[in-house]
């Protein structure tokens, strides 16, 4: 019995050590575990959430307000190189009309070869009807703004005859000589230009021409001039001249005058 009694007390004891065990590692854990830093004592600075949300917000604005000022930096930049660009093409349009048009300022500068065509019908005078076949070769030497001065040579073929004193007398004749030739032009639309003829020659004929005259005469020509500038270095024309022919003298000088119409070619180089 005493036996039992003495067992029972060494269990109790055994148990008792059991559930003091576990206990003391515990506490010894707690206290050897280390103890939280606050984020004060780690020098961390913590903001407010109502501080970060207004800096956000104030970050948001900054960045709109940077965007903006950038794009409105850009058009102003845009507007002047707009304007340059605008300026350009206006320019290249003149540049482009001038070159089509071949005005004399775009073309002239550098001469020309003019050969003319034409037929004179003896007018105004009933007893001299004389009627006239033309070459005219002319090549442009200087150009002073509208006025375009020329030099050549005339080509010229006279049929016809005259009544004086009632006395029939052939007019035919050849004559040939040197020609001078100024032109007033002025551009009238795309590839169009008008101008004005004034022309001298000085012709040497074969014989006496008309007749009961001398072997040499005078033409002179006027009239307006209608110029196709169908490339950029030819063009056509066509002209209606009244002209005067004769040599210049009192007595044996049987003048006559007449009209008609001039085809020209020209060619710039």
């Amino acid at each position: 019995m005493h036996m039992d009694i003495h067992i029972n007390r060494k269990q109790s004891n055994i148990n008792k050590t059991l559930l003091v065990l576990p206990a003391a590692v515990l506490g010894l854990a707690a206290l050897t575990a280390p103890m939280p830093v606050s984020a004060a004592e780690q020098g961390v600075h913590v903001q407010p959430v109502e501080v970060q949300t207004a800096q956000q917000a104030d970050g948001q604005t900054a960045a709109a307000e940077s965007a903006e000022s950038q794009k409105t930096t850009q058009g102003q930049t845009a507007q002047p190189v707009k304007k340059m660009k605008r300026v350009q093409a206006l320019q290249d349009a003149k540049e482009a009309n001038a070159a089509e048009a071949g005005t004399a300022e775009a073309k002239h500068a550098d001469g020309n070869i003019e050969v003319q065509l034409e037929y004179l019908d003896g007018r105004f005078f009933k007893k001299r009807n004389v009627d006239l076949y033309n070459v005219h070769v002319y090549k442009q030497y200087r150009q002073l703004g509208a006025l375009s001065l020329h030099y050549g040579l005339t080509f010229e073929r006279a049929l016809g005859y005259t009544t004086e004193d009632d006395i029939y007398r052939d007019a035919e004749a050849v004559g040939f000589g040197p020609s001078y030739m100024l032109r007033w032009t002025k551009h009238v639309s795309g590839k169009l230009d008008a101008s004005l003829d004034a022309t001298g020659s000085v012709l040497a004929y074969n014989h006496a021409h008309p007749g009961n005259g001398r072997a040499f005469g005078f033409l002179w020509r006027i009239g307006p001039r209608l110029t196709y500038n169908y490339t950029d270095r030819d063009a056509l024309s066509l002209a209606y001249l009244f002209h005067h022919s004769s040599n210049g003298f009192s007595t044996h000088n049987p003048g006559y005058n007449g009209v008609g119409f001039s085809l020209g070619f020209t060619h710039w180089y």
